[in-house]
């Protein structure tokens, strides 16, 4: 894969053959890795809890029923 810097940019290149802007910084590409391996792991957690709270709801509503009945 050939490639060509972008001017003023340090960090970007363009590939010869799809003439796509490639950023070349390797920190910032694990770093953004980071922040969505990140952002994943608490959209899990999240989803999880809402699924709990779920659960809750609907033993708290059997019990109240329950009392009731």
């Amino acid at each position: 894969m050939g490639t060509a810097r972008v001017e003023g940019y340090s960090s970007l290149a363009r590939d010869d053959e799809s003439s796509a802007i490639v950023n070349t910084d390797m920190n910032a590409y694990q770093l953004a890795k980071k922040r969505k391996e990140k952002m994943q792991t608490q959209t899990n957690e999240i989803n999880t809890l809402k699924g709990e709270v779920g659960e809750i709801k609907e033993l708290l509503q059997t019990l109240i029923e329950k009392l009731n009945g």
